[in-house]
């Protein structure tokens, strides 16, 4: 990719709140509401791993401690607007979060159990479909 001068594109989400677009990348703390965002994040993690959530740090870097995997694992851009959104919109409002690529396997079943733990329908639209989960459910049945 190098030598072509190819270059990944960032992973970024972005949500709509009060007629105002927020965008989020990767360990993003440029938002003003940053460290209510990760204290939101920090409180999710604790009661979905309570509920039986177990990160899947396959895909984040092999030569890094499982600990640090598992804190990259809830700075994905999706994660991060979701407890955006969580600390921005009330319910029954559902939440929709648009990603410009496809939702990682994690973030994925970690959004289902947030969806549990909050009572809240969250739809994320990645590069390939639509996610409708509501009450740990996608509608997408786990394929995508």
């Amino acid at each position: 990719m190098k030598l072509r001068k190819l270059t990944k594109e960032a992973g970024c989400s972005w949500i709509e709140v009060e007629n105002q677009v927020h965008k989020f990348h990767v360990g993003d703390t440029s938002h003003p509401k940053a460290q209510k965002i990760y204290d939101k994040l920090d409180e999710l993690t604790f009661k979905i791993k309570n509920l039986g959530y177990v990160p899947n740090t396959d895909s984040v870097l092999h030569d890094v401690e499982e600990e640090l995997k598992e804190q990259f694992l809830f700075q994905h851009s999706e994660k991060i607007a979701v407890a955006f959104a969580l600390i921005s919109t009330r319910k029954p409002k559902p939440i929709r979060i648009f990603k410009n690529l496809r939702v990682c396997g994690d973030c994925h079943t970690a959004i289902k159990y947030i969806s549990v733990v909050t009572g809240r329908e969250i739809v994320v639209r990645d590069a390939n479909r639509f996610h409708h989960i509501k009450d740990g459910k996608c509608s997408c049945n786990d394929y995508w």
